[in-house]
């Protein structure tokens, strides 16, 4: 939000990740940690702006950062259903890099499958 500093503590599902936001709008998109296939979260509203006017410029950027918090970890937790964690190289890939017929761990990623053959 323009010259806020902020400082992103919570850690992202996968290896990459992109933040979207910007003072009106929350979004974030996460990447296959294989193929970099991305998933996008619906954008959330920044809802400070809809209440009463707020003229404390300091409150309007800690409501602000509360609430891009939540929606990041919303989108995160959504994040889960869109990416398969591979038990055995730990990876958080998406369904076409998944290979969920694989029976010994109940699948894995199709990196590891390729090294067990």
């Amino acid at each position: 939000m323009g010259d806020t500093l902020f400082v992103m503590l919570r850690k992202a599902l996968t290896k990459k990740s992109i933040d979207h936001s910007d003072s009106g709008k929350f979004s974030f998109s996460f990447f296959c940690d294989r193929c970099e296939k991305e998933w996008t979260s619906p954008t959330q509203l920044f809802t400070g702006e809809d209440g009463p006017v707020i003229e404390n410029q300091d409150a309007l950027k800690l409501l602000w950062a509360n609430e891009h918090r939540a929606a990041f970890d919303e989108a995160n937790l959504e994040a889960h259903l869109h990416f398969n964690l591979c038990p055995v190289c730990g990876r958080r890939v998406c369904d076409d890099c998944f290979n969920i017929a694989e029976k010994e761990y109940g699948g894995v990623c199709k990196d590891c499958i390729s090294k067990r053959k």
